[in-house]
């Protein structure tokens, strides 16, 4: 990476973004942030909460304050929540203030990842695989609009954080 500026972490839930993250961010030297974390700060409760009293148009209007927010602060590494790229308003503010990292995972190990995930409302009725894969085509445009794709299907944190970094060192 030629200079330091925001990489924004993008995916389905169970991709990965709260989990690399951190350790992305330990190794480049910036900050992280995870959105799904200030939202629940800003609302004074938590994502299944906000979920039952605002629905998820109050997340999201909560989501996208965060990610303006952020935007400004010093460049960091930040976790999003898997529905960011719904609103093109967001991604004009992550294509304009960093790096999109999509982390790519099939349905069927995302589906395995959040089997035992209870805290996801938008996951939390009937079988998860025809659930992601709704979410996956809603979503599938804004995450194919990142800079950067990396397979996290297979191997540990580690070894995806080095795919990170390598192609990090072409942009």
């Amino acid at each position: 990476m030629k200079k330091k500026c925001h990489l924004w972490l993008l995916g389905l839930s169970g991709s990965g973004k709260s989990t690399l993250g951190p350790l992305l961010a330990d190794r480049l030297g910036l900050s992280f942030v995870d959105t799904d974390q200030r939202v629940t700060e800003a609302a004074g409760c938590s994502i299944p909460e906000i979920f039952k009293d605002g629905g998820e148009a109050r997340f999201r209007q909560l989501e996208s304050r965060i990610v303006s927010e952020v935007s400004k602060l010093q460049p960091a590494v930040v976790s999003c929540g898997a529905g960011v790229v719904l609103d093109p308003v967001n991604r004009q503010i992550m294509s304009t203030h960093g790096i999109r990292i999509y982390l790519q995972a099939s349905l069927s190990v995302l589906s395995e990842r959040l089997s035992r995930s209870n805290d996801r409302p938008l996951l939390s009725s009937g079988p998860l695989l025809p659930q992601l894969q709704a979410q996956w085509e809603k979503r599938r445009n804004g995450y194919e609009e990142s800079e950067l794709r990396i397979s996290v299907d297979d191997g540990t944190p580690d070894q995806i954080l080095g795919r990170i970094l390598e192609k990090l060192s072409d942009v």
